[in-house]
């Protein structure tokens, strides 16, 4: 079983900057095409370790990035679901 986070955005300039920003500061992301099972405005999310989103929210906090929303991946075999995160 692999777990992950996907935040998603508004836009997909706002995803594209949060990718640059999360990369300059060593965190492991990457762009991904937002899943089908997740509605969201922008057709791009950025996917990441679930022991980096701590700092993923401080640093897209501190840049000004608005996200739509963090979510908690799980995929078992062929079947993923999401979960919205809960805060803190």
């Amino acid at each position: 079983m692999q777990t992950y986070g996907v935040a998603l955005f508004y836009s997909t300039r706002e995803a594209m900057k949060a990718e640059e920003i999360a990369k300059e500061a060593q965190l492991a992301v990457r762009i991904i095409p937002t899943p089908e099972k997740i509605h969201a405005s922008c057709g791009f999310s950025l996917k990441y370790p679930l022991a980096e989103e701590d700092a993923l929210i401080s640093l897209l906090a501190s840049a000004e990035i608005a996200s739509e929303g963090f979510y908690h991946g799980t995929r078992d075999g062929l079947k993923t679901e999401y979960s919205i995160r809960k805060e803190k």
